[in-house]
């Protein structure tokens, strides 16, 4: 089963009759603990309301909020729930018109290089997406995400150049493509395919998470089109030393069926660590309870090695500690084989045929620290705010 582009959160979207400027909800916890959880809630609210600052007082907590126009006139009221434990509900009152925002997102870009989002004057991700050049191939053969510690510091993601140059930052694409008679790569697209930026077709901007939606093209070696891709990033500043990336991704076929093949190594949505992790080849994996025999310091990448919830890679940069949790949404095809690499690449695969009325839906969040004892607890409860989340109830 593949899973449409939806919610972050189990919500309610009901209308509700506002106590002057302010909106009662409840937010109940479920069977997990929750911390540092994303929420929201879809409400109807004054058509002007997005444009107005808004606050969440829940318990004695106040937290910004940041309101989204919604398909059908419903305003999304989105906010980051610090904690609530496993069985518990909250009353929380949404308050229009309070600003309660201690900091907010801007961009930044080179025009036709790259797009930066940053927190508080901070980068936390890029967009990477100069155009292709065929005199340039390896420079402009594909788009990609680079990442950045939470604090904003430094990289923490590779980009052109170092082991296996074509990977880079968080990455998607296959090494075996059927498309008709023309059989593609643009895992390694060494060729003349790639994939082209097309358009921004929106921009997420507020105290709460930054983002966007984009439109890309996947091009044969003659520039046609043969999937264009719809992808979806947001970002969750949590705090400082963690930050949470939703990624979304659709691919629709243009003008006939395309196969989608490869393996576990050169296919599928990837991480590749910062070249300095493959220098020093150090890096170690934290698994699920299931996986959780295999040595942290080995790379695993055994035919019972799919289909796992999440995997973690942790390192150190600059001598200070980074994991990154790749977390897969159950909804993602299953049989997906997990990859491995000690030098930082690591992520899934499964093969897809893509036709007019079967697009491939992904979708991924990558959860990073840089806290020195992150515990597979931790990473657990990150995977069930995916998969179970909190509930937002109009009261």
């Amino acid at each position: 089963m593949i899973k449409p582009f939806g919610a972050l959160v189990a919500l309610a979207i009901v209308p509700c009759l506002a106590m002057g400027q302010q909106w009662k909800v409840n937010v109940e916890a479920g069977k997990v603990d929750r911390e540092g959880v994303p929420v929201h809630v879809d409400l109807e609210l004054p058509a002007d309301a997005h444009t107005k600052p808004a606050c969440v007082e829940q318990g004695t907590s106040r937290y910004p909020a940041q309101l989204e126009k919604q398909p059908g006139g419903k305003t999304r009221v989105w906010w980051v729930v610090d904690q609530l434990a496993k069985g518990k509900s909250e009353p929380a009152t949404i308050k229009l018109g309070v600003d309660c925002a201690d900091g907010k997102f801007e961009w930044k870009e080179e025009p036709g290089k790259w797009t930066q989002l940053r927190f508080d004057g901070s980068p936390l991700a890029s967009y990477m997406h100069e155009s292709f050049d065929p005199e340039r191939i390896e420079e402009t053969k594909k788009v990609y995400h680079h990442v950045f510690r939470p604090d904003g510091k430094r990289l923490i993601t590779k980009g052109l150049g170092g082991k296996f140059p074509h990977h880079r930052g968080i990455f998607f694409g296959y090494n075996r493509i059927t498309a008709g008679d023309r059989k593609l790569d643009i895992w390694h697209a060494r060729k003349g395919e790639h994939q082209a930026h097309r358009e921004i077709v929106n921009e997420f901007l507020g105290p709460v998470f930054g983002g966007h939606e984009l439109r890309i093209d996947w091009n044969d070696r003659e520039g046609k089109t043969f999937l264009e891709e719809t992808r979806m990033l947001r970002v969750f500043p949590i705090d400082k030393e963690t930050m949470l990336i939703d990624f979304r991704s659709e691919l629709a076929a243009v003008d006939g069926p395309v196969r989608l093949e490869g393996d576990r190594q050169h296919a599928g949505v990837q991480f590749r660590a910062a070249q300095a992790l493959a220098e020093s080849n150090d890096g170690r994996y934290l698994r699920p309870e299931k996986w959780s025999d295999m040595p942290a310091n080995k790379q695993f990448n055994g035919p019972d090695h799919k289909d796992l919830p999440w995997n973690a890679l942790q390192y150190k940069l600059d001598g200070e500690p980074i994991t990154v949790a790749y977390l897969s949404d159950p909804k993602n095809p299953d049989n997906a084989e997990f990859s491995e690499r000690g030098y930082g690449r690591f992520g899934e695969y499964f093969p897809y045929e893509v036709t007019a009325k079967k697009p491939l839906r992904v979708h991924y969040r990558f959860w990073v620290s840089t806290n020195e004892k992150v515990t597979r607890e931790q990473i657990e409860r990150q995977y069930q705010d995916m998969v179970s989340p909190p509930s937002v109830v109009v009261e």
